[in-house]
């Protein structure tokens, strides 16, 4: 198992999704990534948008699959453990659990 933490912007609405008895908020979050040239120089690549800043605590899980055509392909999934909403006077931070959480605003 794999532990990740992200601070970043969410790029559009969550979308909530059905999953056997219990739903699962999807969603994109735009973050700096750092890359280095063929001149061995690091540049730096961010994608602005507008949305809540975000951090998230999760674990993460590859997937991987070979198509019928023999293509093989893999695939990332996080499963955020804790979130926390950041850069404004009000958050609200969760933790996942089976239980039902109160949250309140202070």
């Amino acid at each position: 198992m794999n532990s990740c933490n992200f601070i970043g912007r969410l790029a559009q609405n969550p979308e909530l999704v059905p999953v056997d008895s219990t739903h699962v908020a999807r969603f994109t979050l735009a973050v700096e990534d750092y890359r280095r040239s063929r001149d061995g120089k690091k540049t730096k690549r961010v994608d602005y948008f507008d949305g809540d800043e975000l951090a998230v605590f999760t674990t993460g899980r590859q997937y991987k699959w070979t198509e019928d055509d023999g293509k093989r392909n893999s695939k990332i999934k996080f499963r955020v453990n804790k979130f926390k909403l950041i850069g404004t006077r009000n958050y609200v931070e969760s933790e996942t659990s089976d239980e039902p959480k109160e949250e309140t605003a202070g």
